[in-house]
């Protein structure tokens, strides 16, 4: 059977509403800077005051915050500078700072926030989520004297055996309130009181939902061995002996249907 006919017309009505789609999610946007992210805080009651930077990711800027007198870490999502695919768009889009609109950066701070919340409730290391608005969500600040505690490749490991086994301990639990880290790396682990702490779930997997769980968690396999293997290679530096690919199978296995915590039984 020959191929359908397509015409030009229709091609170039296809090629029109995906880049009105691209104008839709990109728009030129303003930096954030310290004074905005603080104005907004205040005026969303996440802070009292906001400080300075902690961090600044691929996607995000962290910001040391305070509730009156009590330390937090604010991560404010940015509107401009983020990695995925704009460089293209550019010129379609006119030049400029180009950045997603406001309406994604807020669904990527929710959705962080809420990930983050269940993996507190589970009983993972996490900071604590605190408050969200917007493009921005507070937690619990990890460190002392308002100093940020160190990530996990800038620390002098005492026992490294005792904080890989936490570490993966850490997965298994994620796994069992179905999230995978999806970037968990040395970089993405604070070493705070002698204990490891996962941080930045941005790039996580959420397979909660029943319907199609079986597909997302096959497709899940590869990036939950991933992190394990990222996790077992900074180790083995310090002569700590794993089999990636035996815990990742185990991860899954061991964690039945009726075994797995579902969101809704979790108690904060």
């Amino acid at each position: 059977m020959p191929a359908p006919y397509i015409s030009k017309r229709s091609v170039a009505l296809r090629e029109s509403s995906k880049e009105d789609e691209v104008r839709g999610r990109l728009q030129d946007l303003p930096e954030i800077t310290l004074a905005s992210v603080r104005a907004d805080a205040k005026a969303s009651q996440l802070a009292t005051e906001v400080q300075g930077i902690i961090s600044a990711g691929k996607e995000a800027t962290v910001f040391l915050a305070f509730w009156r007198d009590f330390p937090l870490a604010l991560k404010a999502y940015r509107f401009y500078s983020t990695p995925h695919g704009k460089r293209g768009k550019r010129k379609k889009l006119g030049g400029g700072k180009v950045g997603y609109s406001r309406d994604i950066m807020a669904y990527w701070s929710a959705r962080e926030f809420w990930i983050l919340d269940r993996a507190f409730r589970a009983g993972v290391n996490v900071p604590t989520p605190a408050r969200h608005s917007d493009n921005m969500f507070t937690a619990r600040f990890l460190g002392e004297d308002l100093k940020a505690a160190p990530l996990l490749k800038d620390v002098d490991i005492q026992h490294p055996k005792r904080i890989f086994d936490k570490i993966i301990e850490q997965v298994f639990t994620l796994y069992r309130v179905f999230l995978i880290h999806g970037d968990l790396s040395a970089f993405n682990v604070l070493i705070f009181q002698d204990e490891p702490w996962i941080i930045d779930f941005p790039q996580a997997i959420d397979f909660a939902s029943r319907l199609g769980r079986h597909r997302v968690t096959a497709r899940g396999r590869p990036i939950l061995l991933r992190d394990i293997q990222n996790i077992c290679k900074f180790f083995s530096r310090f002569g700590v002996a794993s089999d990636a690919e035996s815990i990742c199978d185990e991860c899954i296995a061991q964690v039945g249907e009726s075994e797995r915590l579902e969101a809704s039984s979790l108690v904060r």
